[in-house]
């Protein structure tokens, strides 16, 4: 039923935005913006790493949205995004008796009103549901390879000559308000204090100084409170410079450490290390670069007391340590095997390439180990090989083939089967 309401207020949204508006005699405030992404997928091997048994999967997922921005006024505009995501089949489009048979169900992904020029001309409030996005989004990001990362809260920015400062407050996870009695988020009975403790607040900072043409540094702190359960702070900096218009040196580096209560009883102790070297050079319209990558997050040790293994905030992990995403920098690195939580040290080295602004290609070869081996037989989870090409058919359409093998270590395999593992994808994307 919540489906049809979305749909339906979309709908009528989307005609009110079509209609010129009878009493206003200026242009209409509104534009649409969406994306349409369809993206056919076979795994293999993915479950129990043996060529023995068949586990192969062949599946379509798929991601739609429809957004309405709006300006009402010169420092007032609003952001309003339904998305539907799932896959072929999930959602069935076959009907009976009229009535949908399964549905993944549409939801608000963002919905927001930006003040500009707040109380100052360098400051801006953003308010409601929305993206954060930061840096290389280690610890901010999108995911919009997959279903996309929204926050509900407000989000402040200061944007000074050479320094931007974003500001927030957000609340991922809210236990203490119920539907008791039919109440409508309105007393009596409607607060369960006390009940549940999963009620979350994240909140912080994150500034980025451009002190040289393409070059920025970063310092960030973060909070997530989970209340009594465990209240963890993340700091860190990051130095980054990147181009793809002329020759030279490219580099990231981030560092991320974390402190605070991981549970009442034990300290969070994590940290997370990122960073990547290359070279560019350009021949004509054509751009090349080779680079070396590291990726780094702690697991925790099972002598210690406290908790010292990384844990992830609200980043983009797609292609952070290869495009089959077989590895996550976080404790528990993997579901793949039987690998135990240890953390996790990537290291990759690689080509990428951009022909004539419309052609990329590039291959990556990537060694993955344990960071803390917790007493296994060895830390050895796999090397893999990645290699895929994009397609720029117009400015709003893109298409992408990948091709990943991961072939298991025996940190990964437990020392059983250790067949390889195959993710092969090619998706279309229209953003408009």
């Amino acid at each position: 039923m919540k489906k049809f309401i979305y749909l339906g207020l979309l709908a009528l949204g989307v005609a009110l935005m079509v209609a010129p508006p009878v009493m206003a005699q200026e242009e209409k405030p509104f534009t649409i913006h969406g994306e349409v992404r369809y993206r056919g997928e076979y795994d293999n091997n993915a479950n129990d790493l043996n060529n023995n048994a068949h586990d192969s999967v062949q599946f379509w997922p798929y991601r739609v949205r429809i957004a309405a921005e709006g300006h009402f006024s010169k420092n007032v505009s609003a952001w309003i995004e339904f998305q539907n995501s799932g896959f072929a089949g999930g959602d069935s489009p076959f009907r009976t008796g009229g009535v949908r048979v399964a549905g993944q169900g549409v939801e608000l992904y963002q919905g927001n009103v930006t003040f500009d020029q707040l109380w100052s001309k360098n400051f801006s409030l953003r308010i409601g549901r929305q993206e954060i996005v930061a840096g290389n989004e280690l610890l901010l990001g999108d995911l919009d390879f997959y279903t996309g990362i929204s926050h509900d809260g407000g989000v402040g920015t200061w944007k000074l000559k050479k320094v931007n400062l974003m500001v927030w407050y957000t609340r991922p996870f809210d236990s203490q308000v119920s539907l008791a009695g039919g109440a409508q988020f309105s007393p009596p009975g409607t607060y369960a204090i006390g009940a549940a403790d999963g009620t979350q607040n994240f909140y912080g900072g994150y500034a980025t100084w451009v002190f040289k043409k393409d070059q920025t540094f970063d310092v960030y702190g973060m909070n997530l409170n989970a209340r009594a359960t465990s209240n963890i702070q993340t700091v860190g900096a990051r130095y980054a410079h990147d181009s793809t218009t002329k020759d030279g040196f490219i580099w990231d580096a981030e560092l991320a450490q974390q402190f605070g209560d991981f549970t009442p009883a034990s300290k969070a102790k994590g940290r997370a290390i990122e960073g990547w070297f290359g070279y560019n050079w350009k021949s004509g319209r054509n751009v090349h670069r080779v680079y070396g990558r590291l990726e780094s997050a702690t697991g925790n040790k099972g002598t210690s007391t406290d908790f010292e293994g990384f844990v992830p905030m609200f980043g983009d992990f797609h292609n952070r340590t290869g495009r089959g995403d077989w590895f996550a920098l976080s404790n528990n690195s993997t579901a793949l095997g039987v690998a135990p939580g240890g953390g996790l040290v990537a290291l990759s080295v690689g080509y990428n390439g951009f022909y004539n602004d419309r052609h990329e290609f590039g291959a990556a070869y990537w060694k993955y180990d344990l960071q803390e081996d917790n007493g296994a037989a060895s830390k050895d989870l796999g090397k893999a090989i990645d290699v895929w090409y994009g397609f720029n058919y117009s400015r709003n359409v893109n298409f992408v083939a990948s091709l990943s093998q991961l072939s298991p270590g025996d940190a990964l395999s437990g020392g059983g089967a250790n067949d390889s593992v195959k993710r092969l994808y090619g998706q279309a994307r229209l953003r408009f």
